[in-house]
């Protein structure tokens, strides 16, 4: 995989987000048809659905490359390098555990029961069950923390095999963490235009 990358993102929180979208876009035309002075608290309303599919459900991925893993959440992106990662767990969501702390992926959460009975029932799954393997919810193929935690091991193996990491490192490589103070911002400023056009509205 040299030179390449794999990016993984949540297909049910991209979902969530076209249909907020379309909710909040269908609200701002009937705003517009009506012409009502009373529902100007739609628009900056709007914008608010619009930035927050964009942060909290659009754009969170992991993203595996030579470099390490890469997880954006919400409110920071954090670059985890390969010779940082220690363990991989995915109990309650995919989560990379380093020296300097754990870091949990926003767009790779556990299934909840009714995914992991789904999931379950992939021929995958079904063979690694039969062969007395211990597969947790988390860990199944076919569910978001699953498919990120299969990639990520699977690169990591095969760079620990071919020598191209160095081992015994982990405390000694850093885990940048980057804010995104920005989005942060845009959010809050429109969440309080909104308050202030329902209550200049009312």
């Amino acid at each position: 995989m040299s030179g390449e990358s794999i990016r993984m993102t949540s297909r049910f929180n991209r979902t969530m987000a076209i249909v907020l979208c379309a909710v909040a876009a269908g609200a701002v035309g009937i705003a517009i048809w009506a012409g009502d002075l009373t529902l100007l608290w739609v628009y900056p309303g709007a914008l608010l659905t619009a930035v927050f599919c964009w942060t909290a459900l659009w754009r969170p991925h992991v993203e595996v490359s030579d470099a390490g893993v890469t997880v954006q959440n919400v409110t920071h992106r954090v670059d985890v390098p390969w010779e940082a990662l220690v363990h991989i767990d995915t109990r309650r969501a995919l989560t990379l555990h380093t020296a300097h702390g754990q870091f949990t992926a926003w767009s790779a959460p556990a299934p909840g029961m009714m995914s992991a009975m789904m999931a379950g029932r992939r021929e995958a799954n079904r063979e690694s069950r039969a062969s007395g393997s211990a597969v947790g919810y988390g860990d199944l193929i076919g569910t978001d923390s699953g498919d990120a935690a299969l990639v990520i091991r699977e690169n990591w193996r095969r760079r620990l095999d071919g020598g191209l990491i160095e081992v015994g490192v982990a405390h000694d490589t850093p885990v940048v963490r980057h804010w995104n103070f920005t989005w942060v911002a845009v959010e809050v400023v429109l969440a309080v235009a909104t308050i202030w056009a329902i209550i200049a509205t009312a």
